[in-house]
């Protein structure tokens, strides 16, 4: 299916795109009417331009949906820890806080059928983002030992929350894009997720060094909560209703069924749960970095915000794919790269050796996780009262190939050291990408026709 391109109006106006399409001649009129008929959505007027019909929202959007959620989680990750132990929390409390409010991360599945529910998805984006900015605008002015409690529980609330973010984007996603712009919209995702986490990191130490804590406090909370303000200029329409809310919960139950029913979604998880494209090596790289002879600072660099921008970078190529091409075949083919990558690793003992191989590693794992969440929104299954919810579900799976790698690369570091580390995230990489390769070939390979008696040609 071709899609229009934005900005150009489809309003049969005298004076305007009929005259051009008539210029082009009948036959090509009538293909531009048989493209708008197939598209799945309607067309709707770009909110700042309400005279140049167009179609919105355009897939970079989502890139500004999914900040409120990538800044959240990047303050937990870096300045959070950063204020901890300059305030003398012992670092193992640091850890065991870190660890707590990153649960809901594993388990928001749970709940976010109420994404699905009542509201425009837009609304549950806005109401989520601000109420997780509130929390986080809250806990920073108490961080130190003195709160600690109270710190974990507002971090570990807002968490549960913001969580919601991304079921909220991905439901939008799937549901306002056709299926070339879901794949496009998957790589500005990450790169919004990725990149947002580690520059908000930064932009938030910034605040808290040149700014007294309260007014730092406000702009973190309003740089975590406004990017979600941009979901309004989507003509999102009424979500699909229920006679009530266990009728509502039974609809997305049999959604969900209906899904796992499909060997479609079967395949699709499978690979989801695979070692492919699981980027597990990127946590033990600041641990080898000495066996390179590659100090703090260098760890810090390209392991620190720097490392979060190249991973943006990497989900950014993802979008010059064509959004036809298959997905689970690139998505492989991610993990092949990524797979080249950790062999790279394994070429010397060098600063220079671990430094571009950590960037080739970076840019691939950052393109494996755009081709991943463009898989997930390519085997979600039919359904108009589920889609944040399977949508969450799906992605959920992507933890678990993180942690089974990341323990099964720790296994061969134990056992061979550098090379068992890295040999083993390859490895994985490379079995998979060569079955999906098999498959995708015999699958392409073309039945054998016959004559009418049966003689093959």
């Amino acid at each position: 299916m071709s899609i229009v391109t934005p900005g150009r109006s489809t309003n049969p106006d005298p004076d305007g795109d009929v005259n051009s399409q008539f210029h082009m001649g009948l036959g090509g009129f009538q293909r531009f009417q048989t493209d708008v008929k197939r598209l799945p959505h309607p067309w709707y007027a770009c909110p700042f331009m309400p005279d140049r019909p167009q179609r919105w929202p355009p897939p970079w959007l989502f890139l500004v949906l999914i900040l409120p959620g990538g800044i959240y989680t990047g303050f937990t990750t870096t300045p959070l820890p950063f204020l901890l132990g300059n305030e003398g929390v012992p670092v193992e409390k640091i850890a065991n806080l870190a660890s707590l409010i990153q649960i809901p991360t594993i388990f928001y599945f749970c709940w976010a059928p109420l994404v699905d529910m009542k509201l425009r998805r837009r609304t549950w984006l806005l109401l989520t983002s601000f109420l997780s900015a509130a929390c986080l605008g809250v806990a920073v002015p108490l961080v130190g030992p003195a709160h600690l409690g109270a710190v974990t529980g507002l971090l570990f609330t807002g968490m549960v929350v913001n969580v919601l973010v991304s079921a909220a984007q991905g439901g939008l996603m799937v549901s306002m894009l056709p299926r070339a712009g879901q794949a496009q919209a998957s790589g500005w995702t990450q790169a919004g997720n990725l990149g947002g986490g580690a520059l908000g990191a930064g932009i938030t130490l910034w605040f808290l060094a040149r700014m007294p804590l309260p007014f730092a406090a406000a702009a973190t909370a309003a740089m975590t909560g406004l990017p979600a303000l941009a979901s309004w200029t989507i003509a999102e329409p009424p979500p699909a209703t229920a006679a009530s809310l266990v009728d509502h919960l039974r609809q997305i139950g049999k959604e969900l069924v209906a899904a796992f029913r499909s060997r479609r979604t079967l395949w699709g998880l499978l690979l989801l749960a695979s070692p492919v494209s699981s980027g597990a090596a990127l946590t033990l790289l600041p641990a080898v970095a000495s066996g390179y002879r590659v100090g703090s600072q260098g760890v810090m660099w390209v392991n620190g915000m720097a490392g979060g921008l190249v991973l943006a970078l990497g989900s950014l190529l993802a979008t010059l794919l064509p959004g036809e091409w298959d997905r689970k075949l690139t998505y492989a083919g991610a993990g092949l790269l990524n797979g080249l990558a950790s062999l790279t690793l394994l070429a010397g003992s060098t600063p220079a050796v671990y430094y571009a191989g950590t960037v080739f590693y970076l840019v691939t794992t950052g393109f494996g996780y755009a081709r991943f969440l463009a898989l997930v929104t390519d085997v979600l299954g039919h359904g108009a009262h589920g889609t944040s919810t399977r949508f969450s579900l799906f992605q959920a799976a992507g933890n678990l190939p993180i942690t089974y790698m990341l323990w099964l690369d720790g296994q061969g570091y134990g056992r061979l050291g550098v090379r068992g580390l890295f040999g083993m995230d390859a490895g994985g990489n490379f079995l998979v990408f060569a079955l999906v390769g098999a498959l995708w070939m015999f699958q392409r390979k073309p039945a054998p026709s016959q004559h009418a008696g049966g003689r093959v040609r």
